[in-house]
């Protein structure tokens, strides 16, 4: 599945679901991710993760209809690691990780803003993937483990930005 597909699937999928924003949820104006290939761990991951930026603002901007906004707050995210465990690598504990740092800010209101470091994990990831998936034989650079990553570390933001 390509980025395109991807994102229409997130955003189609995000269209089902009731999304009505209530008035302690802060409305969101801009979503922007940034990953350097300095971030990447290895040559197979910037190959898989091409798309990261895209797919990870769309997946984003999926958790948040009903609050996207002219007006509101900016997300900002910088990828600082975007790692694939090899199926070896796991066997000795490593996992496949995506870490950022979020900024959230409020242009209009310079007092309400939120500044995070979010790592997510091959562990944290596995409720997203399709029932039955079996982390132990599933390869890291499959569409199922690239989608149950983006769709994770888009479900923390918004998390971490409403708490």
């Amino acid at each position: 599945m390509n980025g395109k597909t991807l994102a229409a699937a997130l955003l189609g999928a995000a269209l089902t679901l009731p999304a009505l924003a209530s008035a302690e949820e802060p409305m969101i104006k801009s979503i922007d991710v940034e990953t350097s290939l300095n971030d990447l761990s290895n040559a197979e991951a910037a190959a898989y993760w091409k798309s990261l930026d895209t797919d990870l603002e769309t997946a984003i901007a999926a958790q948040l209809v009903g609050r996207l906004a002219d007006e509101g707050m900016d997300i900002k995210i910088d990828m600082s690691e975007v790692a694939l465990a090899s199926f070896f690598e796991s066997a000795v504990g490593a996992e496949s990780t995506m870490t950022g740092t979020v900024n959230v800010i409020d242009l209009t209101n310079n007092t309400n803003f939120k500044t995070f470091d979010l790592t997510v994990t091959m562990a944290q990831a596995l409720p997203m993937m399709p029932p039955g998936t079996d982390i132990t034989v599933i390869p890291p650079t499959s569409q199922e483990v690239y989608a149950g990553m983006v769709a994770t570390f888009a479900a923390a933001v918004v998390e971490r930005i409403d708490t």
